[in-house]
């Protein structure tokens, strides 16, 4: 935990690192042994392989995902988005929370739907959070990374290399640890990272589309890490979203329909919709 704090803790007082951690760690420690049923598709998944087209700017894919603790192979369910065709939003109910599938009935017409970062015990986002155009909350400062759509570009972006300075966004979601960062962080060590619990992430590729993952297999971020690093994803930056009982993902499009269940309820999601 020392090493942990001291990693983060650049540029941030002590108390306030402390108490996102108290709250983060804390909750993914009891996500651990969370044992409901991991994946449940309302489609059977076509067999791992490459990307699917299922709609405009929007494609799928099942990867699998070895683990050293699992003898058996586990299993990754991965989005990939062209931020020239789809569009970006953070959905934000703070105090409100709604089960994944009541966000999609309250976003018919969202595609995508992904958990989004970390929130305290009353149902308030941590981090800085953009909806809309409308902040919440403060932006992490010296660890973290940031999901940001601007009027000209979408990225994923870390907050160590690079961070915010206030420049207006019109959404943001921000989270830790950077999984990949632009500036070739040293890997994932200490025990926090090597608890296992499920997982999900958001990437940029060297081509610049956004890559939304899941998993609900018990994985370690550091496993995570070492994972995506070898994976042909050609991921340049990306960051976990929160995990646990938080981790869920549902894709919703004609001759698609698969929702990847979050255990709890979430008062904030990124939805993509498209054309």
């Amino acid at each position: 935990m020392k090493s942990f704090l001291s990693r983060i803790a650049t540029g941030v007082q002590m108390a306030v690192v402390c108490l996102v951690l108290l709250i983060v760690i804390g909750c993914n420690a009891m996500r651990v042994t969370d044992n409901h049923s991991p994946i449940t598709p309302e489609t059977e998944p076509e067999a791992y392989g490459g990307w699917r087209a299922v709609a405009r700017g929007i494609e799928r894919r099942d990867m699998g995902l070895a683990t050293a603790s699992q003898t058996t192979q586990g299993r990754a369910v991965l989005v990939r988005l062209d931020p020239a065709v789809v569009t970006f939003r953070v959905h934000y109910s703070p105090g409100v929370p709604r089960w994944l599938a009541e966000w999609r009935d309250q976003l018919p017409q969202a595609a995508v739907i992904v958990n989004g970062g970390f929130f305290d015990e009353s149902d308030q986002a941590l981090g800085l959070l953009v909806s809309d155009g409308m902040s919440s909350g403060q932006s992490f400062v010296g660890f973290g990374g940031m999901f940001q759509v601007t009027d000209s570009v979408v990225r994923v972006r870390s907050l160590v290399g690079e961070p915010y300075q206030g420049e207006p966004l019109l959404q943001a979601v921000q989270a830790f640890p950077m999984l990949i960062d632009p500036a070739r962080m040293p890997a994932l060590e200490g025990d926090e990272y090597n608890q296992r619990s499920r997982r999900a992430w958001v990437g940029q590729d060297r081509a610049g589309r956004i890559i939304l993952g899941v998993t609900h297999n018990l994985i370690s971020l550091a496993e995570l890490q070492r994972w995506l690093l070898s994976s042909d994803l050609e991921l340049q930056a990306a960051f976990a979203l929160d995990g646990g009982r938080s981790a869920g993902l549902l894709v919703h499009v004609p001759g698609t329909d698969e929702t990847y269940p979050a255990v709890d309820r979430l008062p904030a999601v990124i939805a993509v919709y498209s054309p």
